[in-house]
């Protein structure tokens, strides 16, 4: 029996050793959770919350190493007749479409954008090698105004940026995978991605025109003739 028992525990060991050597070191797990956030598609269902009206439709976003596209979709991703409500681009340039909100054009989104934790996420191995250290170390990287926040497990966790007033916080399922991203730009305006697909792969990204944002506020806009209403019906569709 105690010779059993001995084999017994041996074979545990072993069994035990075997599944330790397989765990991923924090080097590589680390260039695996960024390296998803280098190239990825997506899509699923977005809640905008703003001045206390919501929308919620279908989107699609798109993201490589250099450009990222995101499409609100009226009629439903598969419907038939389904065409884009709202459209970003972030490329060499920041553009927007919203072709039944024309006004929604002239703003000027881009300083409200947190670009620069965008440009930071373009290179998971410029990311590695200069901040890879200091997130094992510290699970953040902090730099001027902005702050991004990690899980114990590298999983991007959250991003503040204290220069543009935004913040952008995920979650994720059992299995790991993006579940939920909500961004929240100033008070009382807020976009929460709920995923149904991502895949990690490198997207073919149709770029947008040049826009013409002006450097008028959100309200101000609005409240030209009366566009609060207008926006209030796109909302409420």
């Amino acid at each position: 029996m105690n010779r059993i028992l001995i084999i017994g525990l041996i074979a545990l060991s072993l069994l035990l050793a075997s599944c330790a050597a397989f765990q991923l070191t924090d080097e590589a797990l680390l260039r695996s959770e960024l390296k998803k956030w280098e190239s990825f598609t997506g899509d699923g269902i977005i809640e905008v919350a703003a001045f206390g009206f919501t929308l919620r439709k279908p989107f699609v976003v798109a993201k490589s190493e250099k450009q990222m596209r995101l499409d609100v979709i009226e009629g439903g991703i598969f419907g038939a007749g389904a065409s884009p409500l709202i459209s970003m681009y972030l490329g060499d340039y920041f553009s927007m479409l919203a072709p039944t909100m024309p006004v929604l054009e002239a703003l000027n989104l881009q300083d409200r954008l947190p670009l620069g934790a965008l440009a930071l996420f373009s290179s998971s191995d410029f990311l590695y090698q200069k901040y890879g250290a200091e997130i094992i170390r510290e699970k953040a990287i902090v730099r001027d105004s902005m702050t991004i926040n990690f899980t114990p497990k590298y999983k991007l966790d959250s991003v503040v940026d204290r220069k543009s007033g935004a913040t952008v916080t995920m979650t994720y399922t059992t299995r790991g995978d993006l579940d939920k991203m909500e961004i929240k730009a100033g008070r009382g305006m807020s976009a929460k991605f709920l995923f149904d697909n991502v895949k990690y792969q490198v997207p073919v990204i149709v770029p947008l025109p040049k826009g013409k944002g002006t450097q008028q506020g959100v309200m101000d806009l609005l409240e030209q003739g009366g566009m609060f209403q207008m926006f209030k019906g796109l909302l409420d569709k």
